[in-house]
């Protein structure tokens, strides 16, 4: 089925690169650590959703086409996080992390569109450069039914890693997931909402802190 599988491997990754937009949902662990990640996004920026990128990076984002600025709330763990931090660095770091923390608390803080706190959570491309480029090589296997749908596996698509792709067994082959070993991790991402326009909004200005910050977030001015 080798022929049979690198046909519909090609067309599956036809179907993702010519999505407009989608939701990408990913799980990353590794001996580094982890990452979680949920994001609908477009290829124009548009961007909403929620991350764990482990210690002190953990929230949600909005990104909105046009804008020079994008929006990240903390989680209170996160937030909890930096204040250790801040208190392991010092008396002054401990203060300042303590006012910060507290004023973000609950308020999206309104950063650069360029910062890297939104920038790798939201740019489509580079959240899909795991995904192999071609089906060269990739071997259909038999339908399965998994999380209720039943799918289609593709093993061995050409390009870094062991993942296995599975399709849709009915209709086009849009993706619905991969998961296996990748750059030494082990990954799983699905993918959802294909074609669905990202409804990215500015929170309320009630709800926006503008605050100055560095490299570091929060805990650097």
């Amino acid at each position: 089925m080798r022929l049979q599988g690198e046909r519909t491997a090609e067309k599956a990754f036809d179907l993702l690169r010519e999505s407009d937009s989608m939701r990408l949902s990913i799980s990353i662990r590794g001996p580094r650590g982890g990452a979680v990640i949920s994001v609908h996004t477009d290829r124009d920026g548009n961007c909403t959703g929620t991350y764990d990128m482990g210690r002190m990076r953990r929230g949600d984002v909005i990104r909105i086409t046009g804008e020079s600025a994008s929006y990240v709330r903390y989680t209170d763990i996160a937030l909890a996080e930096m204040r250790a931090e801040g208190a392991r660095r010092g008396p002054a770091a401990e203060a300042q992390a303590d006012e910060r923390t507290a004023l973000a608390r609950g308020k999206y803080l309104k950063v650069p569109a360029t910062s890297a706190a939104v920038k790798n959570q939201c740019d489509l491309d580079k959240l899909l450069s795991s995904v192999p480029s071609s089906g060269r090589g990739a071997q259909q296997l038999p339908a399965v039914e998994r999380d209720g749908e039943r799918v289609v596996p593709l093993r061995g698509p050409e390009g870094e890693g062991n993942l296995t792709v599975y399709v849709a067994a009915e209709g086009e082959p849009y993706i619905r997931f991969m998961e296996g070993t990748f750059r030494g991790a082990e990954m799983r991402v699905e993918f959802s909402q294909y074609g669905d326009p990202v409804h990215a909004t500015a929170p309320p200005a009630d709800k926006v802190l503008e605050i100055e910050t560095g490299s570091g977030g929060l805990l650097d001015a």
